[in-house]
């Protein structure tokens, strides 16, 4: 139920940059689904050309709209958002997801029910209800050291460190981890205020994995994968046309985060891990590309080139805009 209150349970946050229909759908499935607690969804548009504004304010006109004239990246945008909530816990939510269960209010149980949580995230499945990455290790040496030699690729099932990890359909309880995707994040706004909420250094990537290592070894609480809590991500929505600035701003993420929290050599060597993974993965996609035909062909070049701009950014590091 969405109500004006000051004691409302749950500020739902979006931000969005060109996603209209994906956000209606959101929206839609969030009215649907939610129940059993006070709510109110904000949505600050990031610079948006899509009529997404126009959209919300016709369909939706409850919903809270906050406008950037021009794009400001993720974390800017989610602070101004983040400081207009009313609620008790924030609920972070991307435009291109569709809930499959009354997630929120299980998210918010979980929390009520665990004080020593700062946050807890949802099980996030693609749209053929495969799993997806919901969480995960911080990125460091010894886990880009881990990817350098392919033990993740090799024993899927080991539990090694893994920036993002996939959980396997026998999870059924909640348990502890180092970070969760923003993706579908719940915390505590009482969190919030006492450390701040994202570094607006970060762009639009590893905002949250800053925010959740500043929540485990600042505030000294824990996280929680909570599996009962299921939500489709389609994924990507906003990058789906630019994937290799993605890239660009996904390492540049990584950069400032090592760097933030371990030093700039520490950054560097640790991309350099990062770079020989994906150069080896080059290689074997390159030859894969050779030997492909049709359709498969433009397939696999279109993963060629993504290994080759992950190879390329994550020693050069850039959040210019350079095309498609």
């Amino acid at each position: 139920m969405i109500e004006n209150s000051h004691r409302l349970d749950v500020s739902i946050v979006f931000t969005n940059w060109n996603t209209r229909d994906f956000m209606r759908d959101c929206i839609n499935s969030v009215v649907e689904k939610t129940q059993g607690l006070t709510y109110e969804i904000i949505v600050v548009d990031d610079g948006s050309t899509d009529g997404s504004v126009e959209m919300l304010k016709k369909e939706f006109p409850d919903v809270k709209i906050i406008v950037n004239e021009k794009n400001l990246g993720v974390a800017k945008a989610y602070n101004r958002g983040v400081a207009r909530v009313q609620g008790r816990y924030v609920q972070m939510l991307n435009t291109d997801m569709i809930l499959i269960n009354n997630a929120i209010k299980i998210l918010l149980d979980f929390l009520e029910n665990h004080p020593e949580a700062g946050a807890c995230g949802a099980w996030l499945r693609n749209r053929d209800m495969s799993s997806q990455v919901s969480y995960g290790n911080f990125p460091s040496f010894s886990q880009a050291f881990i990817d350098a030699l392919f033990l993740n690729d090799l024993f899927p099932r080991a539990g090694l460190p893994n920036r993002g990890t996939i959980p396997q359909e026998t999870v059924k309880a909640p348990f502890e981890t180092e970070y969760l995707t923003g993706a579908s994040m719940l915390i505590r706004k009482g969190v919030i205020d006492e450390m701040g909420f994202f570094d607006e250094t970060f762009t639009s990537y590893c905002e949250e994995t800053d925010f959740c290592y500043r929540i485990k070894h600042h505030k000294k609480l824990k996280q929680y994968f909570v599996p009962a809590a299921q939500i489709i991500h389609f994924g990507g929505a906003s990058f789906s046309k630019v994937r290799k600035y993605q890239i660009q701003l996904l390492y540049s993420g990584y950069n400032k985060f090592l760097t933030k929290h371990h030093g700039s050599m520490y950054s560097f060597f640790t991309r350099l891990l990062y770079c020989w993974h994906y150069f080896v993965k080059m290689i074997v996609r390159f030859l894969r590309y050779i030997v492909a035909c049709g359709a498969r062909k433009e397939e696999k070049k279109v993963t060629l080139l993504n290994s080759w701009h992950n190879v390329r950014y994550s020693i050069l590091i850039s959040e210019t805009f350079t095309g498609k």
